[in-house]
């Protein structure tokens, strides 16, 4: 979703090439993934241990990315060892290929526990029950059931895109510190994009590597999902910016996608203005009563494909969520009916 900004410092005008990597602070390196999405591409972060690598996020499976790791690994990286895979967090984008490398190199593997829980039930096939709850929470929000069951089945290339995730995980937790090429990092664990989304801080180089948590130039994905239909996401990712706060202003902020920027505090605030012009919005489109469906085809008009009309779903039932926690707007659907939306305050 859009956000733009014109308050950032941007140190680079354009990414690594394909293969190629650029110092962003001493050992740690920055690489540009394609990716097969609408967000076409994935930063990684590559730090220079004393016996070889870190790799922090990892990209999806794909013929091409896959070519570029073997680039990767066999120019900037010089053949060096990967001893350490860390996941910011499960999304396949960032985890798919974290089994490849981990089993490649006998790497340890660290993130979060709910990401990693996350990331082993939703990259797996078959899991009991999850396509039937996938096309119920779509049907009751709006679709029929043939546009349900065409994107319950999209939803399986995204299983596709990722080598089966490693079977156990180092655990992190929001303020460990963890030692990443020579430099102690502040796990900072948040909740709204994801579950359980780690960033890290390294106050001594004055270096955030913030995720999909705080991108330059849109919002990540807020977004509610079938499991949990009534959740807060975007009160959840509201509430994680003081998180923030021991982050000075002039750090280095890395993001997932995007370049790198400085100007948090500046960030931070175009993000809070942007959902609070959100929910003033979906509040103004529920003066009458509409289905999420209907209400992401207004707020969302120009979003085509069931993958991507599914994420504007999961997005327009965040702001829904949150004003109906906030007593703004109420489901007055008929009991069984489906989920009718309507402002009343």
């Amino acid at each position: 979703m859009p956000a733009t900004t014109t308050q950032l410092e941007f140190p680079w005008s354009a990414p690594p090439e394909a293969g190629q990597v650029r110092e962003v602070a001493p050992g740690l390196f920055w690489a540009r993934l394609p990716l097969p999405f609408r967000l076409d591409h994935v930063n990684v972060w590559l730090v220079k241990e004393d016996d070889g690598w870190t790799v922090i996020d990892s990209g999806c499976a794909t013929p091409e990315l896959l070519g570029i790791w073997e680039r990767l690994l066999a120019g900037p990286m010089r053949g060096g060892r990967i001893g350490r895979v860390i996941a910011t967090h499960g999304h396949v984008d960032h985890i798919g290929l974290s089994g490849w490398l981990v089993e490649r190199f006998d790497a340890d593997f660290m993130g979060t526990f709910a990401e990693w829980v996350w990331a082993r039930v939703s990259h797996t096939h078959d899991v009991p029950g999850s396509s039937a709850t996938h096309h119920g929470y779509l049907v009751r929000n709006g679709f029929d059931g043939e546009a349900a069951a065409r994107l319950v089945e999209s939803r399986r290339r995204f299983i596709d895109l990722s080598t089966p995730i490693p079977g156990w995980i180092n655990e992190i937790r929001d303020g460990d510190t963890v030692a990443i090429g020579g430099r102690d990092w502040r796990v900072i664990v948040t909740r709204g994009h994801a579950f359980e989304h780690a960033s890290f801080y390294d106050p001594a180089g004055n270096v955030l590597i913030a995720g999909d948590h705080l991108l330059p130039r849109i919002s990540p994905v807020i977004a509610v999902y079938e499991m949990m239909p009534k959740g807060d996401p975007l009160g959840d990712y509201l509430e994680s910016f003081p998180q923030f706060d021991g982050v000075r202003d002039d750090a280095l902020i890395l993001p997932s996608h995007g370049m790198p920027y400085r100007g948090i505090r500046g960030r931070i605030d175009e993000l809070r203005d942007h959902h609070r012009r959100r929910l003033e919005a979906t509040a103004a489109f529920l003066r009458e009563p509409k289905r999420a469906f209907e209400l992401t085809r207004v707020m969302f008009p120009h979003v085509e494909g069931p993958d991507n009309i599914g994420f504007a779903l999961g997005e327009t039932l965040a702001h829904v969520n949150r004003l109906v926690r906030q007593g703004i707007v109420a489901d007055v659907s008929p009991d069984n009916a489906g989920a009718v939306y309507r402002t009343i305050a």
